[in-house]
């Protein structure tokens, strides 16, 4: 079976397209018509792609690169991409947190007007954990992938210090709190959790026995 392509005709459909064979690939295609079976050559536009200025954070740092875009592509704040640097060496995936152009920052925005992504890295990422113990609050920062879940009822151990999630602070302001509740790192604001003490919850078990509830870095 040949290859098809979509192209316009210019013995009869110079105006739309309709389906034709390619007949030679390449920079100078050679097409017939599936309508009227004419035989002409034709050109295939390519999108024309710009570089864009990324501004990208991770934890307390940040770094500027830029990347190829197609200038059609319209990008939205919170949306997630792979970007490659303009020289191709590196590979950043991202979530794009604000979006500017010359005039204001906007939550979408196609590319050709696109100044500067603001974007956090999301391979790895800073979460942010705040363990309870007795009339004290004690806070620990871990780095881990940012696909890694955690999960609500469960424990974990952090700075030294092993504790059960009692909830989850999610990017843009919502909580989860119900046992079994699953949330990737790279959407967490804020772990929220309490000292595992060695005396437990009945049945002879202790927190620190039910390994199966252990989670460590």
């Amino acid at each position: 079976m040949s290859e098809e392509i979509e192209t316009t005709c210019p013995a009869c459909s110079p105006q739309e397209f309709v389906w034709h064979d390619i007949l030679k690939d390449g920079q100078n295609m050679l097409v017939r018509c599936q309508v009227c079976g004419d035989v002409h050559p034709t050109e295939i536009e390519t999108e024309k792609t710009i570089p864009v200025r990324i501004v990208i954070s991770r934890g307390d740092e940040s770094f500027k690169t830029n990347a190829l875009f197609e200038e059609t592509q319209v990008i939205t704040t919170n949306e997630e991409l792979v970007v490659e640097d303009q020289n191709g060496e590196d590979v950043y995936p991202i979530q794009i947190t604000s979006i500017e152009t010359p005039t204001k920052r906007e939550e979408y925005a196609k590319i050709a007007d696109v100044e500067t992504i603001w974007a956090r890295a999301i391979d790895e990422v800073d979460v942010k954990i705040s363990v309870q113990s007795i009339g004290n609050t004690n806070p620990h920062t871990k780095r881990v992938p940012g696909e890694e879940l955690f999960e609500v009822g469960l424990e974990y151990e952090a700075g030294g210090e092993r504790f059960r999630i009692t909830r989850i602070k999610i990017r843009g302001g919502k909580f989860r709190f119900k046992r079994g509740d699953k949330v990737e790192a790279k959407h967490i604001k804020r772990i929220f959790g309490r000292v595992a003490y060695k005396k437990g919850w009945g049945g002879g078990r202790t927190a620190w026995s039910m390994k199966r509830n252990v989670r460590n870095w």
